[in-house]
């Protein structure tokens, strides 16, 4: 089943080996995706296909286009929560592999706090604003420094300061490693953080509900003019609409 589904069913099962090892599957096929000079353009948690707790493979292939290819159409279509603010400011013309990075770090908030992304608001033109603005997905759960660092680095609003799907792979497969090392920093702040998580809101499927807006497949996205990408929400901006 997807990875959705599986967070769905497993979440407690997910150490931070297994949420480690996943990441890295993911990247790994994002990176040969990349190599191949493709864009995947529709990347999200329900086209990542689970065997088991460890092992994780990117589908649906429909939207995946050459880097070179022109994006001129005027159509943004994918799942409003994984779409970078770049693409949402252009209506799908600036769709770069850096747009694949940021989706990634949705993906990565997605595995460590079992939570689908903006779950608990309706997925509309005031979330795509939002976006732009600054606003990233809620971490309901205590996150290793250096993972919740990778994170932030993918979700940056600017595509230049993000990753490339070479440098994540090989990141976290070197978190991976870490993490069977007592004597790293990776592996402390895991350790560090198993009571901690008792304090947080841990993720119970049967608690956590759905906006009834909360779109999670590809559809047609029809926006208005959106504000420019940055990285810092503006300090009024929940008095306006930000969540």
């Amino acid at each position: 089943g997807s990875l959705r589904k599986l967070l769905d069913s497993k979440y407690s099962e997910f150490d931070w080996v297994s949420k480690v090892a996943n990441l890295f599957y993911i990247a790994d096929g994002l990176n040969i995706i990349h190599k191949a000079n493709l864009v995947h353009k529709d990347f999200h948690s329900g086209n990542i296909v689970n065997k088991n707790m460890f092992s994780s493979y990117i589908t649906d292939f429909g939207l995946c286009k050459p880097v070179s290819q022109d994006s001129s159409s005027k159509a943004l279509f994918g799942v409003l929560s994984y779409i970078a603010p770049e693409v949402l400011y252009t209506h799908g013309k600036e769709y770069t592999q850096k747009s694949d990075i940021y989706s990634f770090g949705i993906i990565m908030s997605e595995i460590f706090t079992g939570y689908p992304p903006y779950h608990d608001i309706p997925h509309d033109e005031d979330l795509a604003t939002c976006i732009c603005l600054g606003y990233r997905p809620k971490i309901r759960c205590k996150v290793p420094q250096l993972l919740l660092e990778l994170m932030n680095k993918c979700l940056d609003a600017d595509p230049q300061n993000r990753p490339t799907a070479s440098e994540l792979a090989d990141t976290l497969d070197h978190f991976f490693e870490n993490l069977k090392n007592e004597k790293t920093e990776l592996y402390r702040q895991v350790q560090n953080i198993k009571d901690l998580d008792k304090n947080f809101v841990t993720y119970d499927k049967v608690k956590y509900q759905t906006h009834p807006q909360a779109i999670y497949t590809s559809r047609l996205l029809v926006l208005s003019k959106l504000p420019k990408p940055g990285n810092n929400i503006i300090f009024f901006i929940k008095l306006v609409i930000c969540y």
